[in-house]
């Protein structure tokens, strides 16, 4: 089998199974705590991001320099960076918990509801286990295994979600539902780096003297910029649209479900299929950082361009199905029609969002951090006049015109930028061809949709829409040669070493 395929397949099994036990959760919250809580948790948690970006180092950085010394052999110095990376981190991470906890109380003017404030110091001793977290996890993705890589992520749903039921669905009634969750995230982050930890040792790993420091410093300014910028623009958004959708007539309670809808709901749901691209990011990065160190540019062109036909693909795939049976899987799924809607409705943000998602860390693996931290500053510029401004006109569409915007502009300075550095590399044809035919398709399951839904119900209608616009979608791929998805089934096919013997048996006779 393919090593590229086999790798991708598993990071790929466990992110789908990790994010379908997610999606299950979310549904769980929905129904069982509603929106409100939801809106709560989300924006609590938008400011812990922020603050895990100060602590957590690059951990692209990290596994990228780490993927250069293995493939000199050159374990001691994987585990130098390994030991430097997760000093860093607990120094900043200790320091940053210590002074928060100071402040206590006087951090309420972080939020737009106060209610958020217990929720965040709940949250706040995950600054510390995420960092070490982050650092283990580049270790092994440096290395690329990726079973440890992605097994400690299903893992830590499982207790996430184990906890919350405890902690939240009402077995512990002392709890509050929003403090139940946030005890939830903070004790199953704890148990997934004690499970890294001993996985550490158990495959060879060991904590060696630190070396290296200026250097993954350096690197992880740029990429640590980058995510300020984006955890700062989500704080501001979870802080501005509540305020100004108050200021436009709602409650603070329906404000801060609205959010929570957009947030929790409808944006998860577009961003399920983006976890595709995203396993493959994780697989290619290791080898672009190897190939780039050896010098072979004709094989990252290569890697560029399949990654790209593969990433504007599943955004094909997907805006088909959401576009048309969006409103009805939200309320089906959620049991909250509207939610469904946002979804449907910001379904073409899919392209963008896939196209930066791929270009942004093969970006990173060529050692590109500066033109991230660029192009997430240009995004960024389009976005926050959106959620000042637009709120008062479109409501809660304001952040999704504004990440519109923003996807677009780090999509197209990504390009120039990685074309610039290894020549052209994509596919044109291939990409024009995926969204080509998408558009009539998704045109034709909408229109398909409004007819069945006079004489069928909404599930007889998504499951029939949903068959019969995935089996044209794969007619026109095979069609228009976009993608060999028969041979990529094959290539996953577990080889068979009996028969290979026996093949090489006959061969032997054959030539006596």
């Amino acid at each position: 089998m393919n090593k590229t395929a086999r790798s991708f397949s598993i990071v790929t099994g466990f992110a789908i199974t990790t994010r379908l036990i997610s999606f299950i959760f979310k549904i769980w919250m929905s129904r069982a705590l509603g929106a409100e809580v939801i809106g709560l948790y989300q924006i609590a948690s938008s400011v812990m991001s922020l603050l895990f970006t100060l602590t957590s180092g690059a951990p692209t950085v990290l596994s990228r320099k780490i993927a250069e010394a293995a493939s000199t052999g050159d374990t001691k110095r994987q585990n130098s960076y390994l030991t430097a990376s997760a000093l860093l981190g607990l120094a900043a991470s200790g320091v940053a918990v210590g002074a928060l906890y100071a402040c206590g109380s006087k951090l309420g003017f972080l939020f737009s509801d106060k209610r958020c404030l217990p929720i965040f110091l709940i949250l706040l001793p995950t600054l510390v286990s995420s960092t070490l977290y982050a650092s283990f996890r580049s270790w092994f993705w440096g290395r690329k295994n990726f079973l440890a890589f992605s097994s400690t992520e299903l893992l830590d749903e499982v207790v996430k979600i184990l906890l919350s039921v405890i902690f939240a669905g009402g077995i512990v009634q002392t709890i509050r539902p929003e403090h139940g969750i946030a005890l939830a995230m903070t004790v199953s982050d704890v148990v997934c780096v004690l499970v890294l930890a001993v996985l550490f040792l158990l495959s060879g790993g060991r904590f060696a003297k630190p070396s290296g420091f200026k250097e993954l410093a350096l690197r992880a300014i740029p990429l640590s910029a980058t995510r300020i910028v984006t955890s700062v623009t989500a704080s501001v958004s979870a802080l501005i649209i509540p305020q100004q959708l108050i200021m436009g007539g709602l409650s603070v309670s329906q404000a801060t479900a609205q959010y929570g809808r957009l947030t929790g709901m409808a944006l998860p749901l577009i961003m399920a299929p983006v976890m595709l691209v995203s396993s493959l990011s994780v697989v290619l990065i290791p080898d672009v950082a190897q190939l780039k160190a050896q010098g072979d540019i004709k094989a990252v062109k290569s890697k560029l361009s399949a990654a790209m036909t593969f990433a504007i693909l599943i955004a094909s795939v997907f805006f088909v199905l959401y576009l048309p049976l969006g409103e009805y899987v939200g309320k089906l799924i959620f049991g909250d029609a509207e939610a469904g809607r946002l979804a449907s409705n910001c379904s073409v943000l899919l392209f963008p969002i896939v196209t930066a998602q791929v270009t942004t860390p093969m970006l990173n693996s060529l050692g590109r951090e500066k033109c991230t931290l660029i192009s997430t500053l240009i995004g960024s510029a389009f976005l926050l006049p959106c959620v000042f401004f637009l709120p008062k006109y479109v409501g809660v569409y304001a952040m999704a015109i504004g990440s519109g915007g923003c996807f677009v502009a780090v999509s197209a300075i990504n390009i120039a930028a990685l074309k610039k550095e290894v020549g052209g590399f994509a596919d044109i044809g291939k990409l024009a061809k995926c969204i080509g035919f998408s558009v009539p398709l998704a045109a034709l399951g909408l229109l398909s949709q409004r007819l069945m839904s006079a004489i069928a119900g909404e599930l007889v209608t998504t499951l029939t829409l949903g068959v019969l616009l995935l089996f044209l979608m794969f007619v026109l791929i095979g069609a228009f040669d976009v993608a060999d998805v028969t041979g990529y089934l094959k290539m996953l096919r577990p080889t068979n070493s009996l028969s290979k013997r026996g093949k090489i048996k006959k061969r032997v006779r054959h030539k006596k």
